[in-house]
């Protein structure tokens, strides 16, 4: 039998919540959530993916030695908000639950930003996040974000040491970052309605000394909601695990993200993956083909099956997954 990993790979810390806040525990909240898990263990199929990763921006504003584009850019500029909205309301017909407005680009740059979170919060979308690298947070922009209805925003930090941070985040300044971070969490705290949820990702960039990651966590753990400790990933020709050392890969994997998420990239490129920022796995093309007809269709349908059966191994782009490969590190 194959193993179907339906929980993150990354540990997760809880900061300030034991669990996603009281505003996250409607009904169809918890619809989503189940069937997050659910899907992916039963092989559920339907006609719209439970989450679209809308890969719209593809201009970032810093420079980051571990980050893909330093290798690779796939493009040069936004997806068109029209071609956004299109698809948006292709997908919400049938019940589109989560909406991540993500790239290898920085999202915040995008012209019409606060006006696509509001329409798919308007389209019915029970979950709509986005990725940042902090560097447009400051007082006016964070106030809009939480006005847009944006319910999760992930910020990327890395770091609670100011010259271990420029080294990381190259072009961003520590100072500004963290406290427009901490502006955005206290105008949040202000309003009791305010449903955002902010995590912050950390990237354990030495894996051998725990010394930098426990100092990010004492200083952000009792400020966030949550706070994600993910690989350090070599991504300067493909994404791959830089400690490899530390961990062993699962034989059985079975990629859970084929039943939940499809990725769209900003000229409307449908792939595999989110890492396939190269489309060596196109698996349709917005502008040619609807949300449905891409997400049902026999291209994803046969790497599904692969999976399903447990070879996984035998698809060039999957064979060497970081997540189909588990820690064998002793816990500190």
């Amino acid at each position: 039998m194959v193993n179907v990993k339906t929980r993150s790979i990354s540990p997760e810390i809880l900061g300030t919540d034991e669990q996603l806040g009281p505003v996250f525990q409607d009904e169809k909240w918890l619809e989503y959530r189940q069937k997050w898990d659910e899907y992916p263990r039963q092989g559920i199929v339907e006609k719209v993916p439970l989450q679209i990763d809308l890969f719209a921006v593809d201009v970032c504003n810093l420079k980051c030695p571990m980050c893909p584009r330093q290798a690779f850019i796939p493009g040069k500029g936004y997806m068109d908000i029209n071609l956004i909205k299109k698809i948006l309301d292709q997908a919400t017909e049938y019940g589109l639950y989560a909406f991540n407005f993500a790239g290898l680009g920085e999202p915040t740059l995008f012209p019409q930003l606060f006006e696509i979170f509001r329409y798919a919060k308007n389209k019915g979308v029970v979950d709509v996040n986005m990725h940042t690298n902090g560097t447009r947070l400051g007082h006016d922009f964070n106030r809009q974000l939480i006005e847009s209805g944006l319910d999760r925003l992930i910020i990327s930090l890395d770091s609670a040491d100011k010259e271990r941070y420029e080294k990381i985040r190259v072009g961003a300044k520590f100072e500004k970052v963290y406290a427009a971070v901490e502006d955005l969490i206290r105008q949040r705290n202000e309003q009791p309605d305010a449903r955002l949820h902010i995590k912050a990702n950390f990237i354990e960039m030495d894996e051998h000394d725990p010394s930098e990651k426990n100092k990010f966590i004492a200083y952000w753990g009792n400020k966030l909601n949550r706070i994600a400790v993910l690989r350090y990933l070599d991504c300067q020709k493909e994404e791959r695990l830089h400690f490899k050392e530390n961990y062993e890969q699962d034989e059985k994997f079975c990629c859970p993200e084929l039943w939940r998420r499809l990725i769209i990239l900003s000229d409307g490129t449908a792939t595999l993956c989110p890492r396939d920022m190269k489309k060596r796995h196109v698996i349709g093309n917005v502008n040619e083909q609807t949300i449905s007809e891409i997400w049902t269709g026999s291209t994803m349908q046969h790497i599904r099956d692969a999976h399903r059966q447990g070879k996984f191994k035998e698809l060039d782009f999957c064979a060497d997954c970081p997540d189909s490969y588990d820690s064998k590190r002793v816990k500190k």
